[in-house]
């Protein structure tokens, strides 16, 4: 072949390693269109496994929302700017924030984060149950209790050892309920407040730490697709060279 021809090759190649696009595959190494990562569509970050996952985190989110605010104003007779008032009012059985564990970092262990947002959410799921007790009536929270349930299902699905985390047994949901069901009217629709605000908390959390794996995932893809076009290059130029 002409050196024009392997100009011509050299060139595209610069192109596409610069452009971040696959480059063809050599002997010996992994194709560009196996190392690509796909397009995130309509999530910044999120893997494409978990587009699934997110949509559903992001209906409950305003489903968790519109309960909250509308359990606040009605019940405490305050505005929601106000609501802020009341973040001193904690359940002891919540669910440690995942920004405060290792899930969003870069060293995360995959599988123990969705051992621990499973665990999480069927804490709250049982918490659900002392809502529903003081808001029998609710049109909201059908919706936020179906779809917390199908979001323990999606991660369940997700893991390698889904039976690890096993669902809560009756002393453990008897004990997480006795937390909240006692005492005066106030404190139990403060509980009410208190477990709607830090569940929106816990899914906002966790789809951060799926946008970061998404991050992670892309970034270990490029850096790969990078090596292989540079790969392709060297062999290009050696053989101009020769």
């Amino acid at each position: 072949m002409t050196s024009t021809y392997y100009l011509s090759l050299l060139s595209v190649l610069v192109v596409m390693v610069v452009n971040g696009s696959p480059v063809p595959s050599a002997p010996g190494w992994t194709s560009g269109e196996e190392l690509a990562v796909e397009s995130f569509s309509g999530e910044p970050g999120a893997p494409p496994i978990w587009e699934n996952v997110i949509k559903v985190i992001k209906l409950l989110v305003q489903e968790v929302i519109n309960f909250r605010d509308q359990q606040f104003v009605e019940e405490f007779q305050k505005p929601v700017e106000e609501m802020s008032s009341f973040i001193q009012y904690q359940v002891p059985s919540i669910p440690t924030h995942l920004s405060k564990t290792p899930c969003s970092a870069s060293n995360y262990n995959k599988e123990a984060c969705l051992q621990k947002i499973s665990h999480g959410l069927q804490v709250y799921h049982v918490l659900l149950q002392h809502v529903k007790a003081e808001y029998p009536q609710s049109t909201l929270l059908p919706s936020v209790m179906h779809q917390t349930t199908v979001l323990i299902g999606l991660f369940k699905d997700k893991m390698k050892a889904a039976e690890v985390v096993e669902d809560l047994s009756a002393s453990e949901r008897e004990r997480v309920l006795g937390e909240v069901s006692t005492g005066i009217e106030w404190e139990r629709k403060t509980s009410v407040h208190a477990i709607l605000r830090e569940l929106r908390h816990f899914l906002v959390d966790t789809k951060t730490a799926l946008r970061a794996w998404g991050r992670g995932a892309k970034a270990a893809s490029n850096h790969d697709i990078t090596m292989v076009g540079r790969g392709v290059l060297d062999q290009a130029w050696s053989k101009y060279l020769h």
